[in-house]
């Protein structure tokens, strides 16, 4: 069991009445996990147990019958996504991973566990732990689950909820497979009272929409329009937190050296544009007219040696001769 040392647990068993009481006859009551196949696993050989699986309770497991990149897509996109924002929030979000929740009785005897897809926390200070034992510490932010090939409502939802889990997102891919059970999109739900509600924004991510989130996920590369999602969720949640891109250290360095880039290019251009300054002013002294040839090659001529200018401005006759005394 993962405790931190010196810190009392946030929650404890007792703050989570549904579990020993509304819902017993739901949880006791035969069940069956669509996209699954179970398998034996008693609880001490879960212990050693290097595989994956969606669910365990009462010495039986739930393993997904069709595991794909399908399936994993969208998780590898909330990475990206998840880590964006935090970047331009100025503090890094956590992600967990398919890191185990169980549900312990008082004697440390497990009584249920699930693997979701991902665990998302906005401020994870508490150490890896191997699993995560659910009452001794903070609940993660969000739960992400994908459903390609299984429905989350036939057991796990209900789990979730007597859990005391604040926020799920559940993801059907665009990804199409002959045992898809849902129309693709995203849902975001939010606990109230013990239930869940679907919302269509994130509560932990303010004004993240569910079908930002969805097209994130499946898009093959970031997209400009999700570039504008990430800039303005983290811009909140950086604001609200006094944070910001220059607290992150990897787009910290990056302003600083675009900024350093932009201060030498404007040094530059400053620099081009009095040197043409001074060269229409000598060209018209000596009666020599400023033609759009002239003009265009402007930048070009900026750039030559100072003396080649300065020679070819004192003896040319007119504008065509000027300019043939700098061609190469």
């Amino acid at each position: 069991m993962f405790r931190i040392p010196g810190r009392q647990p946030r929650f404890s068993m007792t703050a989570f009445p549904t579990l020993r009481s509304a819902h017993r006859t739901k949880f006791q009551r035969p069940f069956t996990l669509s996209g699954c196949r179970p398998f034996a696993m008693t609880d001490t050989h879960s212990i050693d147990y290097e595989g994956r699986y969606e669910y365990w309770e009462a010495g039986v497991a739930w393993e997904l019958r069709e595991p794909s990149l399908r399936h994993e897509w969208p998780r590898s996109r909330l990475a990206q996504l998840i880590g964006d924002i935090g970047r331009m929030r100025g503090a890094p979000i956590a992600l967990l991973g398919t890191t185990g929740l169980q549900e312990r009785d008082a004697r440390g005897t497990r009584v249920r566990a699930v693997q979701a897809d991902e665990l998302v926390s906005l401020d994870w200070r508490y150490g890896l732990p191997d699993v995560f034992v659910v009452g001794e510490l903070p609940l993660p932010d969000v739960v992400f689950e994908v459903d390609l090939t299984t429905d989350i409502r036939d057991r796990k939802l209900d789990v979730y909820a007597a859990w005391g889990i604040p926020e799920l997102w559940v993801e059907v891919p665009d990804a199409d497979m002959p045992s898809k059970r849902k129309r693709s999109g995203l849902a975001i739900f939010l606990l109230d009272d013990g239930t869940f509600r679907e919302s269509a924004e994130s509560a932990a991510f303010p004004t993240l929409s569910a079908r930002e989130i969805h097209a994130a996920l499946n898009e093959p590369s970031t997209s400009a329009a999700t570039v504008e999602t990430v800039r303005r969720v983290g811009g909140i949640m950086g604001r609200r937190a006094g944070t910001g891109p220059d607290d992150d250290p990897f787009l910290s360095v990056e302003r600083q050296l675009s900024r350093r880039e932009g201060q030498r290019q404007g040094h530059r251009e400053g620099h081009r544009e009095g040197r043409t300054f001074m060269l229409e002013g000598l060209l018209r002294a000596r009666g020599i007219d400023i033609t759009p040839t002239s003009r265009a090659e402007a930048d070009r001529i900026a750039a030559l040696p100072q003396d080649r200018i300065l020679r070819a401005a004192l003896d040319s006759t007119d504008s065509d001769d000027f300019l043939s005394r700098l061609r190469p």
